[in-house]
């Protein structure tokens, strides 16, 4: 059995020079004030694979260093834990916690000078002197400090998984929720709803909220006085009418290169988990460093432009139109059950898109749309792909960039199509009816994950490394990140000029159009001489006499009927057309509504005719012709 830690000694400081040479150098430690907080923190400390130390303050405080050592040996958890018990003496006065926070400060200091651990772990609690004395102690002492609400501990029990790097960057991703709304103030209440209630972990979170022009008074109304305690609530709104298109991409613009973005249009709700699934998977593919075998992690944040939050049940970008999609048929007889993917179908409906990828992207979009615009010297197209149709939708570039770039997005696969994000197909600018909408909601509502089974159903409790994630294009057709990238160099030298370059986040190496002699400007003519001719006309003086007081009586007069008084303007019953030059329908959405009823007769034809196993045959059958 191990001994109790009090204090350090000698032999604890040439016990730090041997670990040096020990197979184990690197280390977490767990601060712990009471039973309640053991309680909060035990799921977490059983799931390490390596040897943590636990700090207690005492049992005058509660919980004795016996007592969690005993607990833990009961239930096989003792192995690779070490507790440290600080034996210190309970404050009865009110007021005194200062000085105990001071007294525990101190002693947890001399412990971390032997220990030296990559991070600390306490319990989060607002306005309390030890969670104070706690982050002043690591900030002196270089050790990040991580706080979690002892209610939010049980679903971040994937901190074990992550590495020591990860763990160092807990406090670097800067993630912010926009939002983007025009006149449905009752969808965004349901969407500010149900951000409100999410789990986040600790983390400040800011809330960023687009107001359409055409914004009506209960919308503004709401999200002036919406009450946001998880960080800094910001309120834009537009003077001009933009569309969806300027709506979405300028919303958001990367501060630096962990600055990320959960870009949300108001007809979509959240998981109260969703928060929890973009911060595993920032943490896990982007700041650790055992993605893969060869340690290749500057290729990851190249190729990883996002996180989606919602799964899909269809396919938008074949040519002939949407057609049903359940990725099982696609992995399950080369990927074990529930196994997350990437593809390079950017999601609308609720998703995380990182900074190089979004920043990169903006640039490409400028240059595009001038081109478009004057004078249409690029020729860029994605082969057989319904978004060619798409003039006016922001997705048509995006996909456009990830095709050439070999880009891709992670999305969730949990059971009968459990997500993080669902799009409810509101009424608005492309559901004209509520009676379409009805029509085909199960085509695309999916079911919100309530219970927290994000680490039960992953393939081995876990989120794979990047190089075991299966990889689909953007027909669902199973494909290798090279052959993206090989698919993506070949189809480069058809519509550029430019030697291609990877990993720079520069588009111009696509925006090399070729030249044709249409391009070349034609000689200057000398202009024709042009002929003035000057007319004069006779002015004819005309004299009128008028009695101005009368006239000025009877301009009163009718200035007292109100249906002649100025009437104030109301922006939200003005017609939504923008102003020449900007862009309202999305293409990508026209499509959408176009695919309502066929999704939903094809449903009920199914639904009618055969069992869930006949359509999981005919789906497999369609997805192995497809690859044939």
């Amino acid at each position: 059995m191990r001994a109790l830690r009090i204090n350090p000694t000698v032999l604890d400081y040439r016990q730090i020079t041997i670990r040096k040479h020990s197979y184990q150098l690197d280390t977490v430690l767990f601060i712990l004030d009471g039973p309640d907080q053991a309680t909060a923190f035990y799921p977490l400390m059983c799931r390490f694979g390596y040897i943590i130390h636990v700090i207690v303050s005492g049992s005058e405080r509660g919980l004795s260093g016996t007592i969690l050592r005993n607990t833990l040996k009961q239930t096989g958890c003792d192995r690779h834990v070490i507790v440290h018990d600080l034996n210190l003496m309970a404050v009865p006065g009110e007021g005194d916690e200062d000085i105990f926070a001071m007294e525990m400060g101190l002693r947890v200091t001399r412990l971390t000078r032997v220990l030296r651990p990559r991070a600390t772990f306490y319990i989060q609690r607002d306005n309390q002197p030890l969670p104070r004395a706690l982050i002043m102690m690591a900030d002196n002492e270089g050790i990040v400090a991580i706080g979690l609400p002892a209610d939010d501990i049980i679903h971040a029990l994937w901190i074990s998984d992550l590495s020591f790097d990860a763990l160092e960057q807990w406090h670097t991703p800067d993630i912010n929720l926009v939002v983007i709304t025009d006149r449905r103030p009752h969808s965004l209440s349901r969407l500010l709803q149900s951000s409100d209630r999410s789990f986040y972990l600790g983390d400040k979170v800011n809330l960023v909220v687009h107001m359409e022009q055409s914004s009506d008074s209960v919308t503004r109304m709401l999200v002036g006085n919406f009450p946001w305690h998880h960080g800094k609530k910001v309120l834009r709104h537009r003077i001009r009418k933009g569309g969806l298109m300027p709506a979405i991409i300028e919303s958001w613009y990367p501060k630096h290169n962990d600055d990320y973005a959960v870009i949300l249009e108001d007809d979509v709700s959240l998981s109260p988990l969703f928060y929890v699934w973009a911060k595993y998977s920032i943490l896990r593919y982007r700041y650790s460093n055992n993605n893969n075998d060869s340690g290749d992690d500057d290729r990851l944040r190249q190729m990883m432009f996002g996180v989606s939050l919602y799964s899909p049940r269809s396919l938008e970008l074949h040519p002939a139109g949407r057609r049903p999609f359940h990725p099982d048929n696609v992995l399950l007889n080369h990927y074990p059950p529930r196994m997350p993917y990437v593809s390079q179908i950017p999601c609308s409906w609720g998703a995380v898109y990182f900074p190089e990828h979004w920043r990169e992207f903006h640039e490409y979009l400028t240059i595009r749309l001038m081109d478009i615009n004057q004078d249409r010297l690029l020729n860029i197209t994605v082969p057989k792909s319904r978004s060619e149709r798409w003039k006016k939708s922001w997705k048509k570039y995006f996909i456009e960039l990830v095709y050439l770039r070999g880009y891709v997005m992670l999305y969730p696969n949990f059971q009968d199509f459990e997500s993080f994000s669902t799009n409810h197909l509101e009424t608005g600018t492309h559901v004209k009816t509520n009676a379409k909408r009805l029509s085909a909601i199960n085509a695309f509502l999916v079911p919100l994950m309530q219970r927290d089974t994000i680490l039960a159903q992953l393939p081995n409790h876990r989120l794979p490394n990047y190089d075991d994630l299966p990889v689909l294009d953007l027909w669902g057709y199973l494909r290798t990140q090279d052959e993206l990238d090989e698919t993506a160099s070949q189809w480069h030298t058809r519509i550029s000029t430019c030697p291609r370059k990877t990993g720079t986040f520069d588009p111009q190496d696509i925006l090399c159009p070729f030249q044709s002699d249409e391009a070349i400007p034609e000689p200057p003519k000398k202009p024709k001489k042009i002929k003035t001719v000057y007319a004069v006309e006779p002015i004819e003086y005309v004299t009128m006499y008028y009695n101005t007081h009368q006239q000025k009586q009877q301009q009163l007069q009718e200035e007292v009927n109100d249906e002649y008084l100025p009437q104030p303007i109301d922006v939200a019953v003005m017609p939504s057309e923008p102003d020449n030059g900007s862009n309202v329908w999305d293409d990508h959405w026209l499509d959408v509504l176009n695919d309502l009823v066929y999704m939903n007769e094809l449903y009920n034809r199914v639904n009618t005719h055969y069992s869930n196993e006949d359509l999981r045959d005919i789906l497999t059958a369609d997805a192995e012709l497809d690859l044939d």
